[in-house]
């Protein structure tokens, strides 16, 4: 495993590696990326889509359902979320949903729409975050929502700037069930692409609308131990890798008791031409500290530009050493995909143990 950057091998999960090829979602105008995803308490996956384009939802985000599989999944749309409008960096894109005590919440990021991204000026986008919420319960057999607050009634981001501009929620098990404390967390690259700088925060389970209740890590005790602060300007990042953070996903595994944190990388700054790398990393807590498990280059081929892991927990065996990885497919109109570009794809994977 040669990688071009320094993080030490992984001394308790071997390595990762695929059961299968490749699988894209067969219906062909369902299309879509991002995918941030959860599993609810009523035993649904649900996702939100960037840049939808199918089902009367032709940019911004929608909020879909992923019923069956994993390897015969069927995505129905729950909710159009035609209120949030634009195009790519120019509108709203999903980076996190969680469910907990069978409320759904989902995190998306350019509330103020395109902003000039830390590290390079072609790169897509990835700052100024919010969280809205929907009760299932409340939401009638027509889908999920409505999402509150209304992105009309959002005066400012909860989160503003690319420190924490794209949080995705880190997921536990259904309905959030093996929570390690009375917290929700949420891990946040510092731009949609080729980041830098990994953040970690959290927020009690039943704050998560309050931005005041929200704390990051902003330094580290000599045991490991991180020390928190509700001020987002004073945190630190938990893993810093130059150019190879795009939008991450973390997610714990209760089966060998570890997290399991995955991101990607660009060969060349937003080119859905030129590969992508796969990084698969784990850690005994949120914060650390991260050993590398997996490292592909021209992870499926150059010509695919795979990107944005995620890892279905309901897809997982329960010992936690196999599952399904869904991802997104290339966003380029010449993409080498069966039946066009742009879809969910899904490949089984087993995490070698040591």
């Amino acid at each position: 495993m040669t990688t071009h950057f320094s993080i030490p091998k992984s001394s308790f999960i071997k390595g990762l590696e695929w059961c299968g090829e490749r699988i894209p979602y067969p219906e062909q105008d369902v299309k879509g990326d991002t995918y941030p995803m959860t599993w609810a308490d009523d035993g649904e996956i649900y996702a939100s889509a960037g840049d939808p384009q199918w089902g009367k939802t032709f940019d911004g985000l929608d909020v879909e359902k992923f019923s069956g599989g994993p390897s015969d999944y069927k995505i129905t749309k729950v909710n159009h979320m035609n209120d949030y409008v634009g195009w790519g960096g120019n509108g709203p894109k999903p980076t996190g949903m969680i469910c907990v005590d069978g409320i759904l919440y989902l995190a998306f990021q350019n509330l103020r729409r395109m902003q000039q991204p830390p590290f390079s000026l072609i790169s897509q986008h990835g700052s100024d975050a919010h969280i809205v919420y929907a009760d299932r319960n409340l939401s009638g057999c027509n889908g999920v929502g409505p999402w509150i607050p209304a992105i009309n009634n959002i005066a400012s981001p909860m989160f503003p700037g690319h420190k924490f501009g794209g949080p995705a929620f880190v997921n536990f098990g259904q309905n959030n069930a093996n929570a390690r404390d009375k917290y929700v967390y949420a891990v946040s690259s510092d731009q949609w692409d080729n980041g830098s700088n990994l953040r970690l925060g959290r927020v009690p389970a039943d704050s998560i609308m309050r931005r005041e209740a929200w704390e990051w890590v902003c330094s580290f005790e000599p045991s490991g131990e991180p020390a928190w602060s509700h001020d987002l300007d004073e945190s630190v990042p938990i893993l810093s890798l130059h150019r190879w953070l795009g939008t991450p996903e973390m997610v714990y595994l209760a089966g060998i008791r570890r997290y399991l944190l995955m991101t990607w990388r660009l060969h060349k700054d937003f080119s859905p031409k030129d590969g992508t790398d796969l990084i698969v990393l784990e850690a005994p807590e949120p914060w650390g500290p991260f050993s590398l498990v997996h490292f592909e280059e021209y992870w499926e081929g150059k010509e695919f530009n795979p990107y944005c892991p995620r890892v279905p927990l309901k897809w997982m065996d329960g010992d936690g050493t196999a599952g399904w990885l869904q991802f997104s497919g290339n966003w380029s109109p010449s993409g080498q995909q069966p039946g066009g570009p742009y879809r969910s794809n899904v490949r089984q994977f087993r995490l070698r143990m040591v």
